[in-house]
């Protein structure tokens, strides 16, 4: 091929190229105006949405509203209602709005909105997104399924089944929901939840059943669980405060006398006078974390000499926290006095004891003299 030829034959390719690029170009740029004007499209269509939901939302909010002021209101009619049915979305900010009006309204107010609510079957509306899987959606109904006055066997049997649910606060929520229809429902799946869900996130739930029903039924659970259970719902009971007798703390500490960390969650609770022989004798357990806390129990219920006595001698104990807890009950014990003080101080060697209450002292802003 002559040079003439070859140049001849770039210029055309050269030319192709250009026409090829111009093309390409022209295709990208009419589908840049296409995907810009879908997506134009695609605001116009949410706006359109997003205007006819905030309406809707309008609504329902003054419905709400006039069967707080007026329980006897004039009900929704089916079309409005189905309406609502059809946005998933507004329906759920629905039941939010009517939960949370739920939680500041009492009397009349509390019934309009149950009655808003029957007419709606916002229940049975409920139980049909309740059987999907989102969570958020899982947990705004079983949130409203809490504020409802009765609850159908079908609800319930959901409720039962979330409480098992991979996400804590979907089971929370269930939980909540099944303790304010019934309690002796909820507590037995209380008491068999492990540590999946924090123990003081159980507390405000727990709080909402008869404490004497719960320690009662927590007494069984308790005496059969394994140890590690045990020491989380003894936790869960520490929160809630519930009145333990003599005779059952005296059984549950009998029954863990070789699991120590159980004995230990379990002391907080004896919190009453009636408890005192118990703790007294706890003080004397060769595990630390006993001996810590029967300490400190001792020195919050302890009234007559020997208690103080007792506080005494441990005072003088080989572990730092046994003293810093004895040294405590000392000073807050009724018949301590500075007098007390004085004469016990000169009779005192133990240099760690000493030690240990001027510590606690200067914690107290208490004024004593090292004799």
């Amino acid at each position: 091929m002559t040079a003439g030829g070859y140049c001849l034959d770039f210029a055309i390719d050269s030319e192709q190229l250009l026409q090829w690029m111009h093309t390409a170009l022209l295709v990208i740029a009419v589908l840049i105006l296409l995907v810009w004007s879908w997506l134009f499209i695609l605001r116009i269509i949410h706006q359109g949405h997003d205007k006819k939901r905030k309406a809707l939302q309008h609504h329902w909010r003054q419905f709400l509203f006039e069967f707080c002021a007026n329980p006897q209101a004039e009900l929704p009619d089916q079309s409005q209602i189905k309406q609502l049915w059809r946005d998933t979305q507004a329906f759920l900010w629905f039941i939010q709005l009517w939960s949370l009006m739920h939680r500041y309204v009492r009397g009349d107010a509390d019934d309009g909105l149950e009655r808003l609510a029957h007419h709606i079957r916002l229940e049975r509306q409920a139980l049909e997104l309740m059987r999907g899987q989102d969570v958020r959606t899982l947990i705004a109904t079983a949130i409203a399924m809490g504020d409802l006055q009765k609850l159908s066997p079908a609800t319930i049997k959901r409720l039962k089944e979330l409480t098992r649910h991979s996400s804590s606060m979907v089971v929370l929520t269930a939980l909540r929901a099944l303790m304010r229809n019934d309690q002796t429902v909820a507590v037995p799946i209380l008491l068999e939840l492990k540590n999946f869900v924090a123990s003081e996130r159980l507390v405000t739930i727990a709080k909402e059943c008869d404490s004497r029903y719960l320690i009662q039924q927590a007494q069984q659970t308790l005496l059969q669980t394994t140890p590690e259970h045990a020491v989380y719902l003894l936790k869960v009971l520490q929160g809630v405060d519930v009145p333990l007798s003599a005779s059952e703390a005296k059984q549950l500490v009998n029954h863990f006398k070789s699991q120590p960390e159980a004995i230990a969650q379990l002391i907080p609770l004896l919190d009453h006078p009636h408890h005192l022989p118990l703790v007294r004798r706890l003080t004397h357990s060769a595990e630390l974390g006993v001996r810590v806390q029967a300490t400190r129990m001792l020195g919050e219920l302890a009234r007559n000499k020997q208690d103080l006595e007792r506080l005494w001698q441990l005072l003088q104990d080989s572990a730092w926290w046994v003293r810093y807890r004895a040294a405590q009950g000392v000073f807050l014990h009724p018949e301590f006095s500075p007098t007390y003080l004085k004469e016990q101080l000169t009779e005192l060697a133990d240099p760690f004891a000493r030690n240990m209450l001027m510590q606690v002292a200067n914690e107290m802003n208490l004024e004593i003299t090292d004799a």
